[in-house]
């Protein structure tokens, strides 16, 4: 598979799963902690199936987040990076889009869901950066075992973090086209992008 479509479908997966699994926790009646598990557990399993037969396609980034961050490092060109960028945001927002018309919804509704509290972001800088060191520290130690420690510590992070762990500017973005329980509005989602990249810049810094 071309490296471009692996990131683009990669990312799309993780945000069906995410978004998926809100729509169809709904439409149960699930209670919202349930919910929560049952969000954790879909979107850690995607991660672990797509890094580990993506890894050696394209890297297995699936965020801009992480895409920036082997950028710093010298380990992705700028050009791969804007690609990868540009078909992770599409592969969110598409998914998005998906999951509403799988569960007969219409296909695009703008977010409300405000996350914008200093405790929210707070959590949301905590879980991205918690995110970066794993994935830097895991290809150094243990490269084979990267698919399970990022799936591991997103499972953790999504219950432990007071944002869910987004951890992800294609994941933010996505969600705001959605207004489901998942969702982010548009302020919430420029101070959410502004903690990710923060976390970004911190982590390179600290590794160099």
């Amino acid at each position: 598979m071309n490296r471009y479509v692996a990131e683009f479908y990669g990312t799309f997966l993780l945000l069906l799963s995410i978004v998926g699994t809100a729509f169809m926790m709904e439409s149960m009646n699930t209670p919202s902690y349930l919910a929560l598990l049952a969000i954790a557990l879909a979107a850690s399993s995607i991660l672990f199936c797509n890094i580990t037969l993506f890894m050696k396609v394209s890297g297995a980034h699936f965020n801009p987040a992480v895409s920036l961050m082997m950028l710093l490092r010298g380990n992705l060109n700028t050009k791969d990076f804007a690609l990868y960028s540009i078909m992770q945001i599409l592969g969110a927002i598409s998914a998005v889009i998906c999951v509403h018309l799988m569960f007969g919804e219409g296909p695009i509704a703008i977010s409300e869901v405000d996350r914008s509290g200093t405790n929210i972001l707070l959590g949301e800088f905590i879980a991205t950066l918690g995110l970066l060191i794993v994935i830097i520290h895991g290809e150094k130690f243990s490269p084979s075992s990267v698919p399970i420690l990022v799936a591991s510590y997103i499972l953790s992070a999504i219950l432990f973090t007071s944002s869910t762990c987004f951890a992800n500017p294609a994941v933010t973005i996505g969600r705001l086209f959605t207004n489901s329980e998942v969702g982010i509005d548009l302020n919430s989602i420029i101070v959410f992008l502004i903690v990710e990249i923060l976390a970004v810049f911190v982590v390179s810094k600290s590794i160099e």
